[in-house]
């Protein structure tokens, strides 16, 4: 957009940038509004995160049925929201669902890496699992399969803490060890 004496000229790059910045801002608040009010299924099993014995309700994100696929809602992401748990990262948590699954994994997700970053969890229980050295702002997500070969991902954004040990070595924080 340029002005000659007092009249304004749209050109055809303003136009573009206009619809652009449109479009952005459409899909953007779109994609907020579908997280902001989960999609409930009643088909579909609840799954919560259980952690420091308090519970934390899980998204179902993907649902794998047959030859069908839904995709329910999206993972909260550390942009758009706070996280739902903190979580030590040298703790373990718990995955309970309305409707035992016959297979469960969890892995953390790191979605706004450049490359989605994906780490598998370690399983220390047949629902219980552990993150080793992993931290930061990240999606837990658990994938189960239940007995009627339904599959589903259930996801809870999480700010995974490191320990103090994994901060400071087993010497603990640095004043500590010139004190």
């Amino acid at each position: 957009m340029y002005s000659h004496k007092g009249i304004f000229y749209v050109t055809l790059g303003t136009i573009i940038l206009i619809g652009l910045i449109s479009i952005s801002l459409s899909s953007t608040l779109g994609h907020v509004a579908l997280a902001a009010d989960p999609v409930k299924d009643p088909n579909v099993p609840s799954a919560k995160l259980v952690y420091a014995n308090r519970t934390y309700e899980m998204l179902p994100f993907v649902v794998l049925e047959e030859d069908s696929l839904k995709k329910l809602n999206f993972p909260r992401l550390p942009d758009d929201y706070r996280p739902e748990v903190n979580i030590s990262s040298g703790s373990t948590f718990t995955v309970e669902f309305t409707k035992k699954p016959r297979e469960i994994n969890a892995f953390v997700i790191d979605y706004d890496a450049d490359t989605t970053e994906v780490n598998p969890l370690t399983k220390v229980g047949s629902n219980e699992f552990g993150f080793g050295k992993l931290n930061g702002l990240r999606t837990i997500e658990v994938r189960a399969i239940f007995e009627d070969d339904k599959y589903i991902t259930y996801t809870c954004l999480a700010d995974i803490q490191r320990t103090d040990e994994q901060k400071y070595g087993s010497a603990g924080p640095s004043s500590e060890i010139f004190a």
